[in-house]
């Protein structure tokens, strides 16, 4: 049972969006999706510390790591952009994995 293509489209519109540039460095929120999801990135530090805690185990983020994000990219709202786009990269990352297995699900049906 494929999933509806809508779903699909608002998908990847949210992953370009969390994408693009924000407040901080150019790139940075395209690399802190790339973190977040647990892929290969070139974010600097503390950027890409945090923003792969956010991937793995947003729990554990510490103030430490949000203070030093802050304090690195200028402002609030840059390191606010940061933790946001990892947090969509790792929720579109669990997408992904459902949607592959929603699909093998319907081709062992088959």
């Amino acid at each position: 049972m494929p999933a509806d293509a809508s779903h699909r489209e608002l998908a990847e519109r949210l992953r370009s969006q969390a994408r693009s540039d924000g407040a901080g460095a150019p790139g940075a929120n395209a690399g802190a999706v790339d973190a977040g999801a647990g892929m290969p990135n070139d974010l600097a530090e503390p950027f890409r510390t945090l923003a792969e805690q956010v991937g793995r185990a947003s729990f554990r983020v510490t103030d430490a790591q949000v203070d030093a994000v802050r304090d690195a990219a200028g402002s609030e709202q840059a390191a606010f952009e940061i933790v946001m786009a990892a947090s969509v990269g790792a929720g579109l990352r669990r997408w992904d994995a459902a949607m592959r297995a929603i699909e093998e699900a319907g081709d062992a049906a088959r």
